[in-house]
Parts: structure tokens; sequence; C-alpha cells
């Protein structure tokens, strides 16, 4: 009974171990040197509306986001229900993180530091100047290429892929050594902007979905 209890360990320690090393063990190095990833919503931009749906564990939170830009690396974050109500208002210059108001739901330490790591992440406000690694994949035959810019944080990393026709950023995997925690989906560009972002936790049951209604 042991045995096979400790058999059954080590097949799921491995069929783990698998599923954790992924795709990031198939991706090749560039032959040139890195490139900053071009930002999604541009250098200067005035404003975008989303229609937002926040999922936490069970329970589903929809209303408008804006994302407006206050300054050279100044932007302001507004998440309202449909009615007007405000849900959050955060700011992001530079390095400071600022809540200006938060319902309680929100207002947890812990998933205001997500949220918070999620908009940064999506802004791309602090990769300027930052040294990354160039990598790529092709598929097979070769027909779809994308372009890889891997940038070390503290102790996780962040995978830009870009698509190597159409220059556009299709995905950021945000990792840690080689297991994916965060994934986001970035669909249906129009005017060189996605119009469908999704963002999906994999370490916690949290799902941000966004679809541009006005830019």
């Amino acid at each position: 009974m042991m045995k096979n209890l400790l058999l059954s360990s080590v097949v799921l320690l491995l069929f783990t171990s698998g599923c954790t090393l992924g795709h990031y063990g198939r991706l090749k190095k560039a032959p040139t040197s890195s490139t900053i990833p071009k930002s999604i919503f541009g250098d200067n931009f005035n404003s975008f509306l989303f229609k937002a749906n926040i999922t936490l564990y069970k329970k589903e939170i929809s209303g408008l986001l804006v994302a407006k830009q206050m300054g050279p690396h100044d932007y302001r974050i507004i998440f309202t229900t449909e009615l007007g109500m405000k849900l959050f208002d955060f700011e992001f210059k530079d390095s400071t993180f600022t809540v200006h108001y938060s319902v309680p739901q929100f207002a947890l330490p812990a998933l205001l530091q997500t949220i918070q790591q999620d908009i940064e992440i999506l802004l791309m406000n602090n990769i300027n100047g930052k040294k990354m690694e160039s990598l790529y994949y092709c598929d097979e035959g070769g027909i779809r290429c994308l372009d890889i810019q891997k940038e070390k944080l503290e102790k996780m990393y962040n995978y830009y892929f870009t698509d190597r026709t159409t220059q556009q950023i299709v995905k950021i995997e945000h990792s840690k050594k080689r297991t994916k925690k965060v994934l986001f989906s970035l669909n249906d560009y129009k005017d060189h902007f996605p119009i469908n972002i999704i963002i999906q936790h994999f370490n916690i049951k949290l799902k941000i979905e966004l679809n541009l209604l006005k830019k």
C-alpha cells in the first residue's frame, strides 16, 4: 500500500513537472540583440473606454473601465458600474501606485497588489531602458513565428510574444521560472490596438476581460 502510494506520488510529480516546464523549453535564442517591445497603449494617448468583467472565484462584477493618461508615465484607471457608481480609482505614476478610492470588495491588500501588477504589466510603463533577452518560436513549417522578449524581474519573468508578420503583441506571460502564473491574451486588433484583452490567473481564480468600446 505504502509502495503504491509512493509510486503514485512520483508519477504525479513527474507529470506536474512536465506540465510546468511547458513551452518555455521550446523557445530558441534569437541571433540578434533584444529590442524593447512597443507599448500596447502607445507612448501618448488620451483615454480608452472598456466594457469590463472581473470574475473572482464565483463572483462576477461588470462595469466600465477607463484608462486615461494624465502625463508622461502617469495613468489613471477608473472602474465604475454601468450606472456610474465608482468601484475603484487607481493612479500609476512612474513607480508609484496610489489608491484614490476603492469599495471594500477591492480594498483587500492581496487583491489590490494583484490588480496593480496586472495593470502595470498591461501599461508596460516601466520597461524602458531594461535589458531583455531575445527569443523566438516558430510552429511546424515556419508558417507562424513569434518573437519574444524576456524581461527579468526580481523573482519573476515577463515574456512578450510578438507576431513576426503583424508586429503586434499577441500575448504576455507573467511567470516564475518556467511556471506560467498569468496570461494576457490580446485579440482582434483594429487600428493597431486589441479590441479584446483577457487576463487569466492560474494560481488564483481571477479573470479580467476587457472589450474596447472607444478610444
